[in-house]
């Protein structure tokens, strides 16, 4: 009599279900790892955004206003950018607080960043 050697059905059920289940976890780690870069490049522009918004504020010295509720859209990677700009007092009389949130909505309701520093309000240096 000739014995056949080999596995069982069951055998290769329990191996096919187990590389499936590696299979799935490998796909769902890939597509939050693509999520998780998608988010950071949205994050770097609208930081560029803010610094470059906060850059002219300091440009314009003497001439800045110093307006609370200040908006204003910037164009950058083909994507319009919209910014608000909140101003408070500080302790100081001379610096204020200046924060600068960018959205990516023209309804300025979910800010992607924020970026805050203090200005002279006399803009000299």
């Amino acid at each position: 009599m000739r014995v056949i050697k080999g596995f069982t059905l069951l055998e290769v059920m329990v191996a096919l279900s187990i590389c499936a289940l590696a299979g799935i976890a490998a796909m769902q780690a890939t597509g939050e790892h693509i999520n998780h870069l998608s988010s950071l490049e949205e994050q770097t522009y609208a930081s560029w955004v803010a610094e470059n918004v906060m850059v002219e504020q300091r440009a314009k010295g003497s001439q800045w206003q110093g307006k609370n509720g200040a908006k204003g859209t910037e164009n950058m990677a083909g994507i319009d950018w919209y910014w608000r700009q909140d101003v408070i007092a500080t302790a100081d009389k001379s610096f204020l607080k200046v924060t600068i949130n960018v959205f990516t909505d023209e309804k300025l309701e979910q800010p992607v960043y924020e970026l805050t520093s203090y200005l002279n309000k006399g803009g000299t240096r």
